[in-house]
């Protein structure tokens, strides 16, 4: 007596093991998106940091930071379906959690983020741009003629503003038939939207700077309320991110009379 031979049955896949693959495919194809953008965004603040000279030792840790989300992003890629999920979670904390919170924190202490509000700046720095400032820019260094500096205003703590350096401490500034002189050596400025219509003659004190804006007749600074005490400034102005037509670095003027 034969048996019939037994048919084969053709096991299909779990519903379960299709969703957990489409599971991973999915969340492998954010992360890669996720590395790219890290990826990008780190070439553009190192050419940002570069062409501003912003080079410290925050700055690089800035850096740093963003190449090492880039790396566990595209670790997790390419590792996603190899490594236990526990890994993988641990992984994926860091990049959620403790980096960008590492990032945050040093960027506060290295930029701020400003938009200005007026005309006093003239067409260098236009109304409602908005502009990355270097906090860290005189943590070493003085002020240098010709930098765009954000200050407090010593008449008011509470308020903000932005002007570019003219006099340096022991200097003797003159304004006189719209040009600016240095002790007795006129200044090129091709940055101001028109000569000045007011004079007068100042010696800077020690500790202290002058400064103006480019928009000479429509802008109150030094000429007005007097000299600005170094430990008032705050940052540099750097880089207009908007709008984009004026994307870039702010230009370096720095010049001796």
């Amino acid at each position: 007596m034969t048996t019939p031979a037994s048919a084969s049955i053709a096991q299909n896949p779990p519903n379960s093991s299709r969703v957990t693959g489409c599971i991973i495919t999915a969340l492998t194809s954010l992360f890669a998106i996720f590395g790219v953008y890290k990826l990008v965004s780190g070439f553009v603040v190192a050419y940002v940091f570069s062409s501003a000279r912003m080079l410290s030792l925050v700055n690089v840790a800035i850096i740093l930071i963003i190449a090492c989300e880039c790396f566990i992003y595209f670790l997790l890629v390419f590792r996603l379906k190899r490594q236990h999920w526990l890994i993988s979670l641990a992984s994926l904390a860091v990049v959620w959690f403790v980096l960008p919170l590492a990032l945050l924190l040093l960027l506060n202490i290295s930029t701020s983020r400003i938009r200005v509000d007026g005309y006093a700046m003239g067409t260098t720095l236009p109304n409602q741009s908005y502009l990355l400032v270097d906090r860290l820019a005189y943590k070493n260094n003085n002020p240098q003629r010709g930098d765009i500096v954000i200050f407090t205003f010593p008449l008011d703590p509470d308020q903000q503003l932005l002007k570019r350096v003219i006099g340096l401490p022991g200097e003797t500034l003159a304004v006189q038939d719209g040009t600016v002189t240095i002790d007795g050596v006129p200044l090129e400025e091709s940055y101001i939207t028109e000569p000045p219509l007011y004079e007068g003659i100042w010696t800077v004190p020690e500790g202290q700077f002058f400064v103006l804006g480019d928009n000479r007749n429509d802008s109150r600074d030094s000429h007005q309320w007097g000299f600005l005490p170094h430990e008032n400034i705050i940052a540099k102005a750097v880089w207009i991110y908007y709008p984009l037509e004026h994307f870039g670095k702010i230009a370096d003027v720095n010049y001796s009379p």
